[in-house]
């Protein structure tokens, strides 16, 4: 069992930081987006 956990713990660690890496590119699109139309949200 634990053979099996350890390679579906590293998939949801890679996972995770492709989400994060996602979630900051999204973030900064989204201020970059704001700054060039000069909308203040």
């Amino acid at each position: 069992m634990i053979q099996q956990i350890n390679p579906s713990e590293k998939v949801t660690t890679e996972v995770s930081k492709l989400f994060k890496v996602l979630k900051i590119n999204q973030l900064l699109r989204a201020a970059n987006i704001r700054k060039a139309s000069g909308v203040n949200v």
